[in-house]
């Protein structure tokens, strides 16, 4: 019994993380290493949440150049501090280091908000 409640953490941790990277399809792109902070704080500024990843593709694309690394497609496990009625899915914004710095440049992109949140993200490429 030990040996389970040692082993089983042991080995979600690993299908959670790969959960999370798989939200990247080909063409998208996720915040890299230096705009993750594991266990920091992050501002989102989201302008869509879909039920699967494929449904942001056109979206993604337009947003591609004018977000540039700002930008994140991603499932909605990947962050704590998500609005509560966000229980799964996948959503398409911008990450920065204040909720003022991705209102700015999602509004510089001509993106309207869906909503903004102060984050810790908990998943890693």
């Amino acid at each position: 019994m030990r040996v389970t409640k040692v082993l089983l953490p042991l080995l979600a941790a690993p299908l959670f993380t790969a959960a999370c990277a798989q939200a990247d399809g080909p063409g998208d792109r996720s915040p890299d290493a230096s705009a993750v902070t594991i266990g920091g704080g992050r501002g989102l500024a989201a302008a869509e949440v879909a039920p699967f990843a494929d449904e942001l593709s056109e979206l993604t694309e337009q947003l591609r150049a004018p977000l540039g690394r700002a930008l994140v497609v991603s499932p909605v496990d990947c962050f704590e501090g998500l609005p509560p009625e966000l229980e799964a899915g996948y959503l398409i914004g911008a990450v920065g280091d204040s909720a003022g710095e991705v209102e700015r440049i999602m509004a510089d992109a001509g993106e309207q908000v869906m909503f903004t949140a102060p984050v810790t993200i908990v998943c890693t490429d």
